[in-house]
């Protein structure tokens, strides 16, 4: 069974499927043609969004839904490379050997593990506001209910309309959440010292405006990965995807066709509008 799903904002459709993968069915959605890329999401579940539907012009985007965010509950994984190696399972299933790989907040610290597990597979790694380090992050719960939508959106008015975590989804993923993230460090020098050996082609992304990880956590990835650059996206906050679409998918598609012609700058660097 497939079904198609515009994306907002773009002439793009995505096709729904499932696929089985380390005892789990995973759903997954896919648009376009080219080198593959492999989209994590962040905790509050999949997003399709304008930004992933640019880039489906240049790359086949496979927006994959990790265990426990779809129908059925995920009781065993216990920690982010439980679901790295169930990601890696899942693109093998899905014929694709080496990809470019997108992860955002939760889904960016999965996506690390993936480079970190399987460095040959990983062609290139984008981290979107990635929680693997959360240095002076105040606790999604803890952020109050007014702050919320500007702490993930800067412009919660374009388009896609900001949405709220889905309770149902929320009971079921939460859970494995708290295990894999939640009640790790926010500074995890097990982490910090295996990056340090770490040569996958990187580039990390924050708002500036974010308001659920401080953009300075960053300059970590930076200072310990080799061929890391960190860029900050003015006018963003955690979701920049769908805060600053064009702006998103025009780096990230610049970064990831270019190869090892995209110069690393020295300096942290900002893009505006």
């Amino acid at each position: 069974m497939s079904r198609t799903i515009a994306v907002a904002g773009t002439a793009t459709m995505f096709t729904e499927r499932s696929v089985e993968a380390d005892g789990f069915d995973i759903r997954y959605y896919q648009a376009g043609v080219g080198e593959p890329l492999i989209v994590l999401h962040g905790a509050g579940g999949s997003r399709l969004t304008p930004a992933l539907g640019l880039l489906a012009r240049d790359f086949r985007v496979v927006a994959v839904e990790l265990p426990g965010w779809g129908a059925e509950p995920n009781d065993r994984s216990q920690t982010l490379g439980d679901l790295a190696e169930t990601v890696a399972t899942a693109a093998d299933a899905l014929g694709h050997q080496r990809y470019h790989v997108l992860g955002a907040s939760l889904g960016g610290a999965v996506a690390l593990h993936l480079a970190l597990l399987y460095p040959e597979r990983v062609i290139s790694l984008v981290l979107e506001a990635p929680a693997q380090f959360r240095t002076g992050a105040r606790p999604v719960s803890e952020i109050p209910a007014a702050e919320i939508v500007r702490a993930f959106r800067h412009h919660p008015e374009r388009p896609p309309a900001w949405q709220a975590p889905d309770p149902q989804v929320q009971a079921r993923s939460w859970p494995v959440v708290d295990r894999v993230l939640v009640r790790t460090p926010p500074y995890d020098e097990k982490v910090a010292e295996q990056l340090r050996r770490c040569h996958v082609r990187t580039l990390v992304l924050f708002g500036t405006q974010d308001g659920v990880i401080p953009p300075e956590n960053g300059r970590i990835y930076r200072r310990l990965m080799q061929n890391c650059s960190l860029q900050y996206v003015y006018d963003a906050a955690h979701a920049i995807q769908e805060d600053r679409a064009e702006a998103f998918a025009d780096i990230t598609g610049d970064f990831l066709r270019r190869g090892m012609h995209y110069l690393i700058p020295d300096e942290d660097t900002m893009i505006n509008p």
